[in-house]
């Protein structure tokens, strides 16, 4: 069979986005549009941080009109059940990193004791939301208060009282690795510096919250489930593996999606109890969250401590590297093992580092959970790395770009080994071109002399210019799924088991099937997945849609023409290897081709074939490792003088990728990113009280950033291929927010001449009016 071809070359170009019009005009079907005929759900979420349960009293809100029923962890038998852990490094990884997980429990009710203000406690069922609501506010649970332990540091001294009855102490993991020789290095230095560097805690907040709706079909005796989740399919293992049902009594679906950034990249007890609810019950059952209830409940992010020693030479080159951090994960994170692991990865960043002493450690506090937001450990470790950089620029009378050039990996260093492995188990290799072209890009694209310009338009402002550099493991396996089938009329339907949260797969993956087929776009329809439609997924997180279902997607393709190769065999009588693919047609004999709505034709009832089976393939997409992108931000800022406020007045990003399937959704992603970064380093910071408290539970006191708070963004790809996947593709997802935090901050260092390092985030405002009453004087 001759390989297929294609003239069409989809991957590359910038198609419009095939959702945006049913999007825009209201056609989109989000959970909350299911709600027609479902009985409500509420939850009591504990007022406290951290306390013993004495009693719950449901009894008035039982008979209250229009309750269907309160239940409590007792009531369905989940007492101390906890939810799955949804991630664990490979033993190679472990042992190369002496990496200990503790035992997390995170209970899907609270039933004796609770952890975090918001957590949930009973469930209450009734006919609509405001009787559920009502309902709410009848029950009683009485508690015995606990002191709260607020302060990761605090919580990992041994005298600190332990959270958890069955742990020991307050650390949930820990890891360390070192290679070279760190004491050498730091006693034979020309300059060390030292710091101590925080990312406090914000988060996603997606601009839909979350929602589950839960249905049992009694005929099929199967819980059909419709969640906003990025991971339908660990959705569905984790019910199954605290009900005990088999993947047969569970469909997990996922409908539009409006965000989620790694906050719906996460298994939560709602979900787990509306389906356990809803086969005990029999109703159809819909929960939405609302936004306050998000801002207390659903997984946040960052909140880590870094205390850093950089050692360099008189030239300023890199000699070593020490940093011993800690993640806040509040009451605990399924998805801890990640991000304790990317954050100790990707401190190495994209320089020449001889040796390094990396250590990290997660402390569990009373306070809501932790899950993977967008970077998951990248964005804290670049910001650590890169403050330091800028701390020894000024030491040592260099600029920033002059001390990222002398030690950003060049062509002549590539591919660069590390002496790790990634969390696969796999040796780093970092297979990229050359990292310093993008620092020379980026400062082609916002060159250093445009402060001058902004200094004349914005003169109350001091301008700052930063400058700051990422690196990033991208597609992460183990595997990805993809499904595709021949329709009646020749015309083909996709799709992949990683779920979109308004990534753009309906139109990226319908270019990749397009490509591999050689056939008109117009005839792809990518279907998102479900549970019983696709067995089998992952999910979409950590920059690797594209990568791996997007390979899955090329490899179904492949499979789905050689079936038909061997149909169109069987239909002409000619030799299997006397058929050549190509151009969208199975080329039999000279001048005889059959086109794919011939052969639908031909397998359909009262065809030719119709004994032979659907064409109907389910491909396994495999990974050998990670494959690596980088890139460089430069900012410049305005730091007003008389208020402090920070104003983004320039940006751009240039960024080492692959091959891009749609250029403009690449922009898109990387724009959308570096707001969110924006958000981070700037506004963003989730409060809670010394007694653990929530403080940041309306958007009153959490802000985010608005549309003109961010300015546009100068975006340059700088294109190298991988040869990790069959289409070359590059993740992406996250490269706008990873060194967002660490721009921005240096060039608030150089607004204020020098006067002020800022060492955490979000960039306090107060901390740049005292620097600047202290210029005036």
């Amino acid at each position: 069979m001759g390989k297929t071809t294609s003239l069409t070359g989809y991957i590359g170009s910038s198609v419009r986005r095939r959702e945006d019009e049913r999007l825009l005009d209201g056609r989109g079907q989000f959970v909350a549009d299911r709600a027609a005929g479902a009985h409500h759900v509420v939850f009591v979420r504990s007022t406290e941080p951290h306390a013993a349960i004495k009693r719950i009293d449901v009894s008035a809100a039982e008979h209250m009109p229009g309750v269907v029923g309160v239940f409590t962890a007792s009531d369905l038998g989940i007492c101390g059940v906890p939810i799955p852990t949804l991630t664990t490094p490979d033993p190679q990884f472990t042992a190369a990193t002496s990496c200990v997980l503790a035992e997390q429990r995170l209970p899907i009710l609270a039933s004796d004791r609770v952890h975090y203000a918001g957590q949930p406690i009973a469930v209450v069922i009734a006919e609509d939301r405001y009787r559920a609501e009502d309902a709410l506010e009848a029950i009683e649970v009485v508690y015995e208060p606990r002191p709260a332990v607020t302060d990761p540091l605090e919580a990992l001294e041994p005298d600190c009282p332990v959270l958890f009855d069955h742990l020991d102490g307050n650390e949930a993991a820990r890891l360390n690795y070192s290679f070279g020789d760190p004491g050498a290095a730091f006693a034979a230095a020309a300059t060390v510096v030292t710091g101590t560097y925080r990312m406090n805690r914000h988060g996603a907040v997606p601009l839909e919250c979350r929602g589950v709706l839960a249905q049992f079909d009694a005929r099929r005796a199967r819980v059909e489930v419709t969640t906003s989740t990025q991971v339908p399919h660990m959705v569905r293992n984790a019910i199954c593996a605290v009900t005990g049902w088999s993947r047969q009594e569970i469909k997990v679906s996922v409908p539009d999606v409006g965000g989620g950034f790694g906050t719906k990249a996460n298994v939560y007890a709602e979900e787990i109890l509306l389906a356990l609810l809803s086969r005990q019950t029999g109703h159809r059952l819909i929960w939405v969250e609302d936004r306050q209830e998000h801002l207390v409940a659903s997984a946040q992010g960052r909140d880590q401590l870094h205390r850093t020693r950089l050692a360099l030479d008189g030239e300023g080159h890199i000699l070593a590297w020490a940093n011993d951090f800690v993640v806040d994960i509040g009451a605990g994170s399924l998805w801890v093992a990640g991000i304790i692991a990317n954050t100790a990865i990707h401190l190495l960043g994209p320089y020449r580092i001889p040796a390094a002493d990396i250590a990290g450690r997660a402390a569990l506090t009373n306070k809501t959970l932790v899950a993977q937001y967008r970077g998951a450990g990248r964005p804290e470790a670049t910001f650590a790395l890169e403050r330091s950089l800028d701390a020894a620029a000024r030491e040592l009378g260099l600029t920033g770009e002059e001390i990222r050039r002398r030690n950003l990996l060049t062509d002549a260093d590539m591919p660069y080994p590390r002496p790790i492995p990634y969390r696969d188990g796999v040796p780093i290799s970092y297979d990229g071109r050359d990292y310093r072209a993008c620092l020379e890009s980026v400062l082609d694209a916002l060159p250093r002399d445009e402060v001058t310009r902004c200094a004349a338009r914005y003169p109350q402002y001091r301008i700052g210019y930063g400058l700051a550099s990422y690196l990033e493991a991208t597609g992460r396996g183990p595997h990805e799924t993809a499904r595709m089938r021949l329709l009646p009329g020749g015309r083909f339907e996709v799709t992949a088991g990683a779920a979109s949260a308004g990534q753009g797969h309906e139109t990226v993956f319908a270019q990749v099937a397009a490509e591999a087929l050689g056939v008109p776009i117009a005839n792809v329809a990518y279907v998102a997945g479900d549970t019983e439609r696709l067995p089998d997924g992952v999910g979409t997180f950590a920059s690797r849609s594209a990568i791996l279902a997007g390979s899955a997607v090329h490899t179904a393709a492949g499979q789905l023409v050689d079936l038909a190769i061997d149909r169109v065999a069987r239909l002409s009588g000619a030799e299997h290897c006397d058929i050549q693919y190509a151009d969208g047609r199975f080329h039999v004999a000279a001048g005889h081709a059959v086109s794919w709505e011939e052969l639908a034709r031909a397998i359909a009832v009262g065809g030719d074939q119709e004994g032979g089976g659907a064409l109907d393939v389910t491909a396994v997409y495999r990974v050998p490792t990670v494959t690596w992108t980088m890139g460089v931000h430069a900012a410049i800022v305005g730091v007003h003088r008389r208020t402090g406020i920070v104003k983004v007045l320039r940006y751009a990003v240039s960024h080492e990728g692959g091959r891009e399937i749609n250029s403009k959704i690449v922009e898109g992603q990387i724009i959308g990113g570096v707001a969110q970064g924006v958000g981070g380093a700037l506004f963003e910071h989730w409060e809670y009280s010394d007694s653990g408290q929530p403080q940041s539970t309306t958007f009153a006191a959490y802000h985010l950033p608005l549309s003109t708070d961010v300015p546009r963004v100068r975006v340059r790809h700088l294109h190298v291929d991988t040869p990790v996947n069959p289409i070359g593709v590059r993740g992406a997802g996250e490269s706008g927010t990873i060194a967002v935090y660490a721009a921005l901050a240096g060039a608030v260092d150089d607004a204020l001449g020098g006067r002020i390092h800022v060492d955490s985030t979000p960039i306090s405002t107060g901390e740049l009016c005292r620097a600047l009453a202290r210029t005036a004087s």
